[in-house]
């Protein structure tokens, strides 16, 4: 067994790990690789199977240290989130902390702390104790703390970002819907008088038929307009349309592979070796009602480490 783990057969505790310091800052650089990752990095979060990819990183740099996807890696994620989350919360939201640099440590009077922590249980650890990964996790989460941007947690600052708006331009649209009289027309304006039947008459001339004529022009110009506007509206909305046929179609496709990984669930767990019957079907009810464990399960590379999900699925549930 590595020295590193701990494990007992049921109860509290079991299969915690205690990570050496260099697995730790490990952990933090291969999640600030994937942060930078399209293919790992999604709006809000990482994308589903991220904890299988760390773990295969992990082993790739320390063969044979027995570090898993479930338990260990999800467990320490959490533990740097609160731990991230509480100290931007001191620095950036309560007076009286701040953030010394150079010994990554919180400063603080030590009754400030312990008041703190009182409403906070999960502060406590961190009084003269360094916190060497603000600065990653800051570019894990896409906090920027010089910009200020830290005066909200990880959560918090996604939630509002999600929420933002861009104002219109008021005086803009005021510009196009409102109509401006100098005072002078206001006043010097006359209302002109009806002309005489003849000169009525004179005035049908060719020039008139020519105004008759560049209005219709311009009326048609107009309408070509419209048309052409309307042509790129409905391209437009076709394209939209196409999008969302896409991403509709995606989900389908994500569903039916779920339905099809749950029928092969009996016949995959089955042929492991040292299975047995009551824990095939135990697992494959395990695995049908949580789909993310069930895709680690099913994207492990052979059927040691398929049968090393299935343990370990079934002892984090007895």
């Amino acid at each position: 067994m590595n020295a590193n783990v701990q494990s007992s057969q049921g109860g509290r505790g079991k299969n915690k790990r205690f990570w050496k310091k260099e697995e730790e800052e490990a952990l933090i650089d291969c999640l600030l690789e994937l942060s930078c990752d399209q293919q790992w990095k999604g709006e809000g979060g990482f994308k589903n199977g991220y904890l299988n990819q760390l773990e295969l990183m992990l082993n790739t740099k320390f063969p044979g240290c027995g570090i898993k996807a479930i338990p260990h890696i999800e467990s320490k994620f959490k533990w740097f989130k609160d731990k991230y989350a509480i100290v931007s919360q001191m620095v950036n939201k309560t007076s009286g902390f701040q953030w010394d640099e150079k010994i990554s440590t919180i400063q603080c009077e030590r009754q400030a702390y312990d008041d703190f922590c009182k409403t906070h249980p999960k502060a406590g650890g961190l009084w003269k104790t360094p916190f060497p990964y603000l600065s990653k996790l800051d570019d894990i989460f896409g906090v920027d703390r010089a910009n200020g941007l830290a005066s909200e947690l990880p959560e918090d600052s996604i939630h509002n970002l999600e929420k933002e708006v861009v104002p219109l331009d008021n005086d803009s649209d005021n510009e196009d819907l409102s109509f401006t009289r100098s005072p002078a027309s206001a006043t010097d304006y006359t209302q002109p008088q009806p002309p005489p039947a003849k000169r009525m008459k004179k005035e049908k001339t060719p020039k008139t038929n020519e105004k008759k004529r560049a209005t219709r022009f311009e009326n048609l110009s107009s309408v070509d307009n419209m048309a052409v506007g309307f042509t790129g509206f409905m391209k437009d909305m076709n394209n939209h349309l196409a999008t969302i046929a896409s991403a509709m179609s995606t989900t389908q496709e994500r569903e039916q592979e779920i339905v099809e990984q749950k029928r092969r669930l009996l016949s995959e767990i089955g042929s492991l070796p040292g299975i047995t019957q009551v824990e095939v079907i135990r697992a494959a009810s395990l695995f049908s009602s949580n789909p993310s464990q069930m895709e680690i399960f099913f994207s492990s590379p052979n059927d040691e480490w398929k049968r090393e999900v299935v343990l370990d699925l079934l002892s984090s549930n007895a």
